[in-house]
């Protein structure tokens, strides 16, 4: 028993280190870019912060408006960046002045890819309210009627208003704040399809290329602001941090106090969040002048196609290059058939190939469950064999006869209430 416990740890290991890669991420030296990273592919495009301004949601129904947040340090101060603010008027003809207000300055949620900062306003218990402008669901279009002062990266103010979304299409403008030089510019949905937001310029007055042209992102690592509580009071102040977003579709756990070799996904399963700043900035610690990773925090990621990934901080430089390393093990795709590993069980059959019985070594976590069927079925998925089986947490060996298999490779799988866990192949001499 002992002997197969350790070959059971063993192979497992090696399985999980197989999968497991380590993904080098970067804002560039003083923080001066975002990064779009993609875990499957293990690539990331880098964008200057500077290169937009504000975007729009051009999924479905959508209709967040956001601003970009992110601004680079240079000698440890930071650098110029976008502001916005709510002018508590609807008419554009008005010249609002941004000494009066500071108090009503806006800063996107980083909740969710549906509401940014222009929705910050809305009446959250009434769903056509979008903070911008209000759905009438007669005509099936938003009508804006909120006017914002935007403060631009070379100080320059401007008064901005978004008229509608209809059809698919917004239509906004902008203008000095004493109204002169107005522009009206749209934005078609259509036209970034598989995207997760249209991103817009003032400087060059058009949208900006701004996501990867092909398989979406996982993460984003940026500057963004997040509420900090002032040490020795109940204020929180806004506070531009670096860190990382989920990306649209992704959901987070964050298991802390554990040990990064053994924590399983199936512990954390149930408290997976949609929130996009679930894996933040605290998993680094500023100490003196340098940061300290936590050692003791992985993130369990799952995207939006099932696929579930472990991550864990291993470096960070800070702002002299904005490197970052993320240590990740693909889990698989989590589905009705799904992959032990993912679920925290190890398993191990042998012997492999197999002539009159076959064992099946598991150590099963807690929470799966206490009964459950497994079955072997030939590469046609005819049913060889099946056996009922009661679960207990830990290790535990079962062993099925295999006399009357033919010649040939089988998939051995175990059915258990939340749906299938595919223990691997053998095969039969």
């Amino acid at each position: 028993m002992k002997q197969s416990t350790l070959l059971l740890a063993g192979l497992v290991l090696a399985a999980q280190l197989a999968a497991q890669t380590t993904q080098s991420i970067s804002t560039g030296a003083g923080y001066q870019k975002q990064s779009y990273v993609n875990l499957l592919a293990g690539t990331e495009k880098q964008v200057n912060n500077t290169a937009w301004d504000i975007a729009f949601s051009v999924n479905g129904q959508q209709a967040g408006i956001f601003f970009n947040e992110s601004a680079g340090t240079s000698m440890g101060q930071p650098q110029a960046e976008v502001d916005v603010f709510y002018a508590l008027t609807e008419d554009f003809n008005e010249q609002p002045d941004p000494g009066s207000l500071t108090d009503f300055q806006l800063y996107n949620s980083e909740k969710s890819w549906t509401y940014g900062a222009f929705n910050e306003i809305r009446d959250t218990s009434n769903a056509l309210d979008f903070g911008w402008g209000f759905y009438d669901d007669q005509s099936g279009k938003i009508s804006g009627n909120a006017l914002y002062v935007i403060k631009l990266r070379n100080d320059q103010y401007l008064k901005f208003t978004v008229d509608s979304l209809a059809g698919g299409i917004y239509t906004f403008r902008y203008a000095n704040l004493n109204g002169s030089n107005v522009v009206t510019k749209t934005i078609n949905k259509a036209d970034h399809s598989g995207k997760t937001l249209a991103y817009f310029s003032f400087e060059s007055g058009d949208v900006v290329d701004v996501e990867p042209a092909s398989g979406g992102f996982d993460l984003l690592y940026c500057r963004y602001y997040t509420p900090y509580l002032v040490p020795g009071t109940t204020d929180y102040v806004p506070y531009n941090v670096t860190g990382v977003l989920s990306g649209p579709g992704v959901q987070v756990a964050r298991a802390n106090g554990i040990d990064p070799a053994t924590v399983a996904y199936a512990s954390y399963q149930d408290s997976l969040r949609s929130e996009l700043y679930t894996i933040g900035y605290d998993w680094k610690i500023l100490s003196g002048f340098s940061f300290v990773l936590d050692q003791d925090l992985v993130f369990f990621l799952k995207t939006a196609d099932s696929r579930v990934w472990k991550l864990r901080f291993v470096g960070f430089s800070g702002s002299s290059s904005g490197n970052a390393s993320i240590e990740k093990t693909d889990l698989g795709i989590i589905s009705a058939v799904t992959d032990p590993v993912a679920i925290g069980m190890k398993a191990l059959l042998y012997p492999n190939p197999v002539q009159d019985r076959l064992s099946l070594a598991l150590d099963i976590p807690s929470g799966l469950g206490s009964q459950a069927q497994l079955f072997v079925t030939d590469l046609l998925g005819r049913t060889v064999a099946q056996q009922k089986v009661t679960l207990n947490e830990g290790f535990q060996v079962f062993d099925m006869a295999a006399q009357t298999w033919a010649s040939g490779t089988y998939v051995v799988q175990m059915k258990l209430a939340g749906g299938e866990v595919n223990l691997g192949k053998v095969v039969k001499q």
